[in-house]
């Protein structure tokens, strides 16, 4: 049997507001279900890579970050407008293969 499973860890927002700056311990315990966030960037801290890499690796991920939020609202709004054009047009058919895809589709 497969099943996901994370590293466990404890994390503490630093004192600023404006920075993304965790302090983060690892618990060395595995726990259920996915990460809820990742954290490389402070495990490349940890690891004391020099802190213009570190500062790169941030705006890369946060761009990222972005990008895909806004792909996810943009695939939501198709998926929406798709199931209600299905709904007016009457394709009973078209509709329950939108809604069984989405059903089965993974989860961002």
């Amino acid at each position: 049997m497969v099943r996901l499973g994370h590293m466990q860890c404890l994390v503490e927002d630093s004192e600023s507001d404006q920075s993304n700056d965790h302090s983060i311990t690892f618990l060395y315990t595995l726990g259920p279900g996915t990460c809820p966030k990742s954290f490389g960037i402070n495990v490349a801290r940890l690891a004391s890579l020099p802190t213009e890499v570190l500062d790169n690796a941030k705006r890369v991920s946060q761009e990222f970050e972005e990008e895909m939020a806004d792909s996810h609202t943009k695939d939501v709004k198709s998926n929406k407008d798709q199931i209600l054009a299905a709904i007016h047009s009457g394709a009973w058919e078209e509709l329950h293969r939108l809604w069984t895809e989405l059903k089965t589709s993974p989860v961002l």
